[in-house]
């Protein structure tokens, strides 16, 4: 969803809850009673589809990025002993095709990881009979083919996965015409009923109601990271976030660290910097229409 649609969102949100905060006024008037009920099913509708669209997206998210982790950990560890050795013989060719560190795999588009990890391993596979004593064997190589095939199986479920989360927007889409529609029809023509009645439910209502969508997306992360020993600001940690969102960003001189516009829904979250243990929260959640933020000790 985009910036207004969440914003429309959590006004629905705010009308119902205030409704049924005064439920006692609310059940005077049937036809906007009625249109209360009418209203809960809708947003337990949006809802719905919102929780479907973060758990597939981040489910099959989270495995690719562990898939990927993997293939890239033991195709690395290949090519590092095999440039070793062909540093070792001086073959110039050899050292170029397999000269990758895990960092330059992990940077890899996906396009691109499957065919340069192949070419390592056909760079082993002609050379494997000498990389016996490099500690080199079938049974290696037999492991990066397992990685390659488990990673190659994700695909196309990612590319499913982009098919029905496009699915899932389109409906919540609809739900949110509908919803609009059953306010600006209903609720809004009937609140008058209450004018004399109740006047300050009225234009409770009414403030609840007109929430103006913000001009730019306000789902964010912004995060400080520093010296857990001294307090000081890290400069130039690595913040990577995995999810439905997929960034890399480094902290300034202060610490800070932002990621905007961000996608909502459950992430991993790590943080590295040179001389600190690396720190990972598997269970990061950014919620929607938030600045979600992140205060990180680093230990040394």
């Amino acid at each position: 969803m985009n910036s207004r649609q969440e914003s429309k969102v959590n006004m629905y949100r705010g009308v119902l809850l205030f409704c049924q905060n005064n439920a006692g006024i609310v059940s005077t008037n049937t036809a906007f009673s009625e249109a209360i009920n009418a209203l809960t099913i809708k947003v337990n509708e949006i809802q719905d589809y919102l929780v479907r669209e973060i758990r597939h997206t981040t489910g099959i998210s989270a495995d690719k990025a562990t898939a990927k982790a993997k293939l890239c950990l033991v195709a690395s560890e290949i090519a590092n002993i095999v440039y070793a050795y062909a540093v070792t013989i001086n073959n110039k060719v050899l050292m170029d095709e397999v000269n990758y560190s895990l960092s330059d795999l992990k940077k890899l588009r996906e396009d691109l990881i499957v065919a340069t990890v192949t070419n390592i391993y056909n760079s082993t596979q002609s050379n494997l009979s000498a990389l016996g004593t490099y500690g080199i064997t079938a049974s290696t190589l037999d492991e990066l083919t397992e990685a390659i095939n488990d990673y190659n199986a994700l695909l196309p479920k990612t590319k499913t996965t982009i098919s029905e989360k496009s699915n899932y927007n389109d409906n919540i889409i609809k739900l949110i015409d509908e919803t609009d529609t059953l306010i600006k029809n209903r609720l809004d023509r009937l609140v008058v009923v209450f004018n004399k009645t109740h006047p300050d439910f009225v234009n409770t209502y009414k403030k609840v109601r007109h929430i103006d969508a913000p001009n730019k997306p306000v789902t964010q992360i912004k995060g400080n990271v520093i010296n857990k020993v001294d307090g000081k600001a890290i400069e130039e940690a690595v913040i990577s976030l995995i999810g439905t969102t997929n960034a890399t960003t480094k902290s300034d001189k202060e610490g800070n660290f932002v990621f905007k516009p961000v996608t909502y829904g459950d992430y991993q979250l790590s943080i590295k910097a040179t001389g600190f243990k690396d720190y990972i929260d598997n269970a990061f959640v950014v919620k929607m229409g938030k600045v979600n933020r992140v205060f990180v000790g680093l230990e040394g």
